[in-house]
């Protein structure tokens, strides 16, 4: 089979999942107002992709996340597609912001206990807050930017620290065309000396095993590399 008809089955498979995916967001935003229990739908989907990032990682970032499906099929149309800046990347800023996020839904969690309707309240409304933020940093910046700090992002890619890795062959040149099709600008070129991204860096959306000139990228387990 052709590389090319490799890449058009890839992208007639992610899209038609993204454009699913985020239909639920009108779903939970706008139906919770109205029924505050459906924020518990945000508690069933961490829950399910965190147990299944175990098995493929941040896959379920780059083809399920509803949010990551808005942002990239609907928001990029308006986006600015700015570099995203390093301090985005950085470690520090990922868990200072996952400190704060968890450390304000618990809070609320504890002053709403005992009643369902005002915990599912909660979900949605931290679902609202990440979205506020997600889409004012999209704006600017490339629209998936928030994927470089989403606070169940960087729990996804903890718990597949390593599982289903994007590998770097030999013969990479650096071309720099894998960054510049990344929705979160991870450049896997950088690691060629390594042979493989960290799982955090990576949504395994395939943008740039499908775009790179040499064919050198690939997704592999430990075990079998």
């Amino acid at each position: 089979m052709s590389q090319k008809k490799n890449k058009i089955q890839e992208i007639c498979r992610r899209k038609p999942s993204q454009w699913l995916m985020a239909l639920l967001l009108p779903f939970v935003l706008v139906g919770g107002y109205f029924c505050p229990r459906l924020g518990f739908t945000v508690l069933v989907l961490i829950t399910f992709f965190l147990i299944l990032s175990s098995k493929k990682g941040r896959f379920y970032c780059g083809w399920f996340c509803p949010m990551g499906a808005f942002h990239e099929r609907i928001l990029s149309y308006i986006s600015l597609k700015k570099d995203i800046l390093p301090v985005f990347k950085s470690s520090w800023f990922r868990w200072l912001l996952f400190s704060m996020m968890m450390g304000l839904m618990c809070f609320r969690l504890f002053a709403a206990w005992g009643d369902p309707k005002e915990i599912g309240a909660v979900f949605r409304m931290m679902w609202i807050i990440s979205m506020g933020m997600a889409i004012g940093l999209g704006l600017y910046f490339k629209p998936r930017v928030w994927c470089s700090i989403c606070p169940m992002g960087s729990l996804q890619g903890i718990s597949s620290r390593n599982t289903y890795l994007l590998t770097v062959g030999e013969g990479c040149k650096q071309c720099g065309i894998c960054r510049k099709v990344c929705p979160i600008q991870t450049y896997p070129g950088a690691f060629k000396d390594e042979g493989r991204v960290p799982s955090i860096e990576c949504l395994r959306c395939s943008n740039c095993i499908m775009n790179c000139p040499q064919k050198i990228l690939s997704f592999q387990n430990p075990a079998a590399m």
